[in-house]
């Protein structure tokens, strides 16, 4: 079923305006203050974001839901001030480890704030507090041996190959697309039945797939498949015996449920450091490579040579990410928002 018509179930989707603090991880007050264009982008958009409250007033009035449920993002910060004048219940989800600020900022109101990871990572107060995961494609499950020939066989590749996975997030990520296409040729060279496939993200998929064919001339189009985006990316993560990958929330979770054997460069330059957290459970539990962002192509080549050669190892590595899958984290956010919609429409 394609994505469109899987997840076309609103009614009607509507718009307020929002502005966006800029701040960026790693840099210094100093630098902060004498940007001058960030600055500027800032002060304009705290008007956007008292435009886009007295707009989402307007619509919360007129559609009178009984709960809002803020997924965080700049864009829920005029919803939550709304809800807020109105009396309305707030209810937060945060994925990544680190409490996003928009959630921190309308947080303060909220009725129950919902995790993505254990409570200790947030800020909130722990009455409040509820550890239930992260909804993920509800495509994703456990994976088994027969369930793995499958979704080979529902994406092309052998049933007796061995897969590399290579994830670098939703806009691809440059630094790991040029490591992994450095450490291909050892790689292929050193296991004869490995195939490569490689998420580059949509901009990069021409240069990166380019970029293979100088590496490995003839051999690239059978050893290599380089796609930019897919809805399908279950399929591919449940083929795969080894995954590299950043640290994105829902990317664990997602490698959690389907129990994979991964490596993991959580990216340092995000807003909050929020992939460095994310990464620092799976470091506590040994449950993946965990290795740095300027980890170099030797030290790559080496630990992912080491797993695609040691079944046992892979096996160990799965069975502890798999302590931390979450599959019910969707049903019980619903039921939170249900209680809360219920208890609310009653004090009505």
């Amino acid at each position: 079923m394609e994505a469109g018509v899987r997840y076309d179930i609103f009614d009607k989707a509507v718009y307020v305006s929002s502005g966006k603090f800029r701040r960026y991880h790693g840099e210094s007050l100093v630098s902060h203050l004498i940007d001058v264009k960030t600055l500027l982008q800032n002060f304009r958009d705290f008007f956007r974001v008292v435009s886009g409250t007295i707009s989402a007033w307007k619509l919360l009035r007129k559609y009178k839901p009984s709960v809002v449920f803020s997924k965080g993002g700049y864009g829920v910060v005029p919803v939550g001030l709304a809800a807020r004048l109105l009396g309305i219940p707030i209810v937060t989800h945060d994925s990544d480890a680190a409490a996003g600020l928009a959630n921190r900022i309308i947080g303060r109101w909220a009725k129950l704030h919902a995790t993505g990871m254990p409570s200790r990572y947030y800020p909130y107060a722990k009455a409040s507090t509820h550890y239930v995961g992260i909804p993920v494609d509800e495509r994703v499950k456990p994976v088994n041996e027969a369930l793995k020939r499958s979704l080979r066989n529902q994406i092309d590749l052998s049933a007796d190959s061995l897969v590399l996975l290579v994830a670098g997030g939703g806009l691809g990520s440059q630094k790991l697309n040029e490591l992994v296409i450095r450490v291909a040729p050892q790689l292929l060279k050193k296991h004869p039945k490995l195939h490569i496939v490689h998420f580059s993200g949509s901009g990069h998929q021409d240069s990166v797939a380019e970029h293979y064919r100088r590496e490995l001339g003839a051999q690239m189009p059978d050893k290599v498949r380089v796609i930019g985006f897919s809805s399908d990316f279950y399929a591919y993560t449940g083929a795969a015996d080894v995954v590299l990958a950043r640290a994105g929330a829902t990317t664990l979770a997602e490698l959690a449920i389907q129990r994979k054997a991964a490596v993991i460069i959580p990216s340092p330059f995000l807003t909050g450091g929020h992939q460095l957290r994310n990464a620092e459970q799976l470091t506590t539990l040994g449950a993946a490579k965990v290795l740095p962002n300027d980890v170099s192509p030797q030290k790559l080549f080496k630990v992912l040579d080491e797993l695609l050669e040691n079944k046992q190892m892979r096996a160990g590595l799965a069975h502890k990410i798999g302590s931390l899958a979450r599959p019910d984290a969707a049903d019980k956010l619903a039921d939170i928002l249900l209680q809360i919609s219920l208890r609310n429409a009653v004090a009505q």
